[in-house]
């Protein structure tokens, strides 16, 4: 199933390269710890080693005994908890000699041993007391006395692990403040990066924002190579769509022309035969069959060449329109309604600001309003309403319509019945009850809507968003 949500290509970006810095930080924490980790090992080993010696430089081998001074050179293994000590044990894993330092620690320091370590042979681990951890090294030496034999010794040296997990816990901290900073300055530059690079889809979406708008025509900004394509097919399809939409109107406008000369022809025929509305003044004799034919075809002629060209003035897409001022284009109408019904439209009045436009075209605009205005003068009571605005739909700016009058209304079931072609709610004015129709096929080239509610002024009140 698709997914219609939207999404943000820069979002996207940006959270994939937000993961990729955090495991790329992520590891090289990890490490940095270890190697520092190891490196304290390293030095604590070689530290315990370089002790280890001192002692065995301090001991001495007298009457088959061995023997280490009380106080030794290293002050720390004099000093009581210094987190420092020595130990000797025998052969048997017995303790023999055991530094000042580790006077306040338990009796055995290490686990019991059967037998005292080979000469030359090292161990070392972790040794657990009541004080807490302790890091450890030992050493096994043998002394040969008189009688050729050998005595064997293990000398230990013990360091607590206090100083070590300070050190470790301490720079870790440096470590991660380190590491988060520069993943903050990392995440800074990505977006400014991000939002850098992405500039011209930016700056593309505001022309194309302007072409829609109709204040530009074609895409005119420099764009980097990856976008030379798209922006030349853009200029290249409304390049294309304005001629196309030019040669339309070229060819309408020429039928027009043509087909003007043989309507008037036509038209003089039936008005030099007294065939319209104003021989009912002056009854003529009653017209021939033919000529009955012949004015209902030339006004059925009539009726579909206007409204044939102007289905086809929106062959092109809306976007290609420009934008137009309602206020001029509602004032013209105005008074020309005043002027065809002088006597019965006693005034109109516009509620329209100067920035109000509409974006397509002047013919549409002319035609809405002119059939709409042309209804509420010819049925309403005398008093005609035109009010506009900018209303923002899903991003666009429309343009909202409202015209009102004072007549008699149009009752909710005859609403879908009048918006049909060739039906009239009045069939006592003159009208072949199109004019509502050709509205609302308008209104539906541009996407629109049309609703026809009751007017605060006791008529109708038509709704028109387009």
């Amino acid at each position: 199933m698709a997914v219609n949500a939207q999404y943000s290509l820069r979002q996207r970006l940006l959270i994939v390269s937000g993961i990729v810095s955090l495991i790329f930080i992520g590891l090289t924490a990890l490490i940095l710890d270890q190697a520092f980790k190891q490196s304290l090992n390293t030095e604590l080993n070689d530290r315990l080693q370089t002790q280890l010696y001192l002692l065995l430089g301090a001991a001495e081998f007298e009457n088959e005994e061995l023997f280490v001074p009380r106080q030794l050179d290293a002050p720390r293994f004099n000093q009581i908890d210094s987190g420092l000590f020595a130990f000797i044990a025998n052969e048997k894993g017995e303790e023999i000699w055991r530094s000042q330092s580790s006077q306040s620690y338990g009796v055995d320091l290490l686990p019991k041993q059967k037998s005292s370590q080979l000469p030359g042979q090292k161990q070392q681990g972790l040794l657990t007391l009541d004080e807490g951890q302790f890091f450890y090294l030992s050493l096994g030496v043998a002394w040969e006395l008189d009688n050729k034999t050998l005595k064997g010794y293990t000398f230990s040296i013990a360091e607590s692990t206090t100083r070590i997990d300070n050190t470790l816990t301490q720079y870790r901290v440096y470590l991660w403040a380190g590491l988060a900073i520069l993943a903050v300055i990392l995440l800074l530059v990505f977006t400014l990066t991000l939002y850098w690079g992405l500039a011209p889809l930016g700056k593309l979406a505001i022309e194309l924002k302007s072409i829609e708008n109709g204040s530009q025509e074609t895409l005119a900004g420099h764009y980097p190579l990856e976008l030379k394509g798209v922006t030349h097919n853009l200029n290249l399809l409304l390049q294309h769509e304005k001629r196309q939409h030019s040669r339309y109107r070229n060819t309408l406008a020429n039928l027009a022309h043509s087909l003007k000369t043989p309507l008037a022809v036509l038209r003089g025929l039936v008005d030099s035969e007294k065939y319209q509305t104003d021989t009912l003044i002056n009854p003529a004799p009653a017209p021939s069959q033919n000529m009955v034919t012949l004015a209902q075809q030339v006004g059925r002629m009539d009726e579909i060449v206007q409204h044939q060209l102007q289905r086809a003035v929106h062959v092109g897409p809306q976007s290609l329109h420009q934008s137009i001022e309602v206020l001029p284009v509602a004032t013209r109408l105005s008074s020309v309604i005043q002027k065809v019904y002088q006597d019965s439209v006693s005034i109109i009045t516009l509620d329209i600001k100067n920035t109000v436009t509409f974006r397509g075209d002047q013919g549409d605009l002319m035609e809405v309003l002119g059939n709409l205005m042309d209804n509420a003068g010819k049925y309403g009571g005398g008093k005609i309403h035109v009010s506009a605005e900018n209303v923002q739909v899903n991003g666009q700016n429309r343009c909202r319509l409202i015209i009102e009058d004072n007549g008699v209304g149009i009752a909710r079931e005859q609403v879908s019945e009048i918006l049909r072609r060739g039906v009239r709610a009045d069939q006592k004015h003159q009208g072949q009850g199109i004019g509502l129709a050709m509205v609302v096929d308008i209104v539906d080239q541009y996407q629109g809507r049309l609703a026809i509610n009751a007017s605060n002024m006791g008529g109708a009140k038509l709704d028109i968003l387009i």
